[in-house]
């Protein structure tokens, strides 16, 4: 009897697991930037497309990449990684990484800035820019 109650179980999960799979956004695309790469005039999404930016970055310069703007229409993820180095190296980069996911349509305008936050007046040092249309 346990062994039929176990089956219908891993029946039911596999079912439940096909049926939350077929919700899922179908022909998603990740368009993947770096801070070589220019953005087209106007960039074409659709929702649940996902437009990634990676760009070096190390703190302890007090230089980092920042939203300049809230966005309207895209949830933002950043994250960063340390690049690897020998345990108790000082002063070491990274890169950022800056995810958003497209989650309603319309347009938006992404303008990431590589500056110092005491410094918001001044001229940034580098800067990456998007605008972008989903539909």
């Amino acid at each position: 009897m346990k062994g039929l109650a176990c089956v219908t179980m891993l029946v039911l999960g596999l079912g439940l697991t096909a049926c939350q799979s077929s919700n899922a956004p179908k022909n998603t695309r990740t368009h993947e930037y770096t801070l070589k790469q220019k953005c087209p005039t106007l960039m074409d999404m659709k929702v649940g497309d996902v437009l990634v930016f990676n760009a070096p970055e190390n703190p302890s310069t007090g230089y980092q990449w920042q939203l300049l703007q809230p966005l309207k229409i895209f949830k933002t993820e950043e994250t960063y990684t340390q690049n690897e180095v020998e345990q108790g190296a000082v002063g070491v980069g990274g890169t950022k990484t800056f995810r958003f996911s497209a989650e309603k349509p319309g347009q938006d305008y992404i303008e990431l800035v590589h500056i110092r936050a005491w410094e918001s007046s001044k001229q940034p040092d580098q800067q990456w820019r998007c605008r972008i249309r989903v539909s």
